[in-house]
């Protein structure tokens, strides 16, 4: 007989397992939050990724190992371990040997510049999060258009090649594009007059701008143009979707105040002002639901909706239990398009639930996300064990 060179291996990236796998996942995030059985799906998936993810990747198996939780012992995804956001700054945590990675990406080091996420993906894992980068847009943002120019307030790919917000955000837009994006940081730093004559040409053109960038990086820009007697009268369907908050380094303004500045420089009415979360470590991000509202005419309160292949639950800061609907804890993430690394993230972001989606406040203290440091040393200790 001769020898045969199939993989056996069950959670090889190429066994029938993994395959079938991906299908589902793949067809639950296309088909979009409007389908049937929803919960009882992501719930069904969850519990296969996890036998995936437990059985592929080490550093994880021997968390959960410690923790006392395997495949077969549990029967909801909520009680798959999460791990910190902490943890991919410090242990390689995918699903294959990290120097085989096809894709690299780092987080921006907000807090720590020397100190960095680093995400690998394999050719699956990279499929995966392509497709939550493209469906968060056209699920949640691309409502009542469908392209535009594309204005963004971040340097451009070559410069930062494996920035991950700056590859989701690429990546994200890239069917929806009315030319070429346009990056308004450069080496020497913002070039505000670029972005000035940037939007006189959509002006001229007519063609819809779409403005992406960090909230700060646009009350600078509002700034800038008050001084200089600068406004604007965008075409309609023009968009501005910021990330962040509107706490900055100088100073910090109500959102209120932040919608009349974009009004008045832009043009834009307050549902064409999204703000947007995401994080390097999540594959998919979260769209505030105000255009969601004004196109189907919806009174629902402003709040950033959760993709349907994700779930967010809400924990106490030191126990990591979870809290009643309303109450404001730690925000942990449960994400189907993270294939090739963990489908579970506990953050230090501090929000809480509201109607179908969730409100984030801003990032815990070092005291108040005690539950986060906890889980850390208990994953740095199993990586110790032998």
């Amino acid at each position: 007989m001769p020898k045969t060179t199939k993989n056996t291996n069950k959670y090889a990236t190429d066994s029938e397992f993994v395959r079938n796998l991906e299908r589902d996942i793949t067809a639950f995030i296309k088909v979009g939050p409007d389908q049937a059985d929803t919960d009882t799906k992501f719930n069904e998936m969850a519990l296969r990724l996890f036998n995936y993810q437990y059985n592929a990747n080490a550093p994880y198996q021997k968390y959960c190992a410690k923790r006392g939780i395997k495949p077969g012992d549990i029967e909801s995804w909520k009680e798959i371990p999460a791990v910190p956001t902490t943890a991919f700054k410090e242990v390689p945590l995918c699903c294959f040997p990290s120097e085989q990675a096809v894709k690299l990406l780092t987080s921006s080091g907000t807090t720590d510049q020397t100190k960095r996420s680093r995400l690998y993906y394999d050719e699956m894992g990279l499929r995966c999060l392509d497709l939550c980068c493209r469906a968060s847009l056209d699920h949640y943002m691309f409502l009542d258009f469908d392209k535009a120019c594309a204005l963004l307030l971040a340097p451009p790919p070559k410069m930062t090649p494996n920035l991950a917000m700056a590859y989701y955000t690429t990546t994200a837009l890239k069917d929806h594009l009315i030319g070429e994006p346009r990056y308004f940081i450069t080496r020497d730093g913002f070039d505000l007059q670029g972005l000035v004559d940037g939007l006189r040409e959509s002006e001229e053109s007519g063609e819809p701008a779409l403005l992406i960038g960090p909230t700060f990086g646009f009350v600078h820009f509002f700034d800038f143009c008050k001084s200089k007697g600068i406004s604007f009268n965008l075409p309609e369907k023009s968009l501005l979707n910021d990330g962040g908050g509107f706490k900055g380094q100088s100073r910090e303004i109500a959102k209120e105040d932040y919608f009349e500045m974009a009004h008045q420089v832009l043009g834009l009415p307050a549902e064409r002002i999204l703000n947007s979360y995401g994080m390097s470590e999540l594959a998919g991000g979260f769209i505030d639901n105000g255009l969601y509202n004004h196109v189907n005419r919806s009174k629902e309160p402003r709040y950033k909706i959760i993709p349907h292949w994700v779930r967010t639950v809400v924990v106490d800061p030191e126990t990591l239990e979870e809290l009643p609907k309303g109450e404001q804890g730690l925000l942990r993430h449960h994400s189907l398009g993270s294939m090739s690394n963990v489908q579970v993230i506990q953050t230090d972001d501090l929000g809480y639930a509201i109607g179908g989606g969730l409100k984030v406040v801003g990032r815990a203290k070092g005291a108040e996300a005690r539950g986060c440091s906890i889980a850390m040393d208990e994953l740095i200790s199993a990586q110790k064990t032998r």
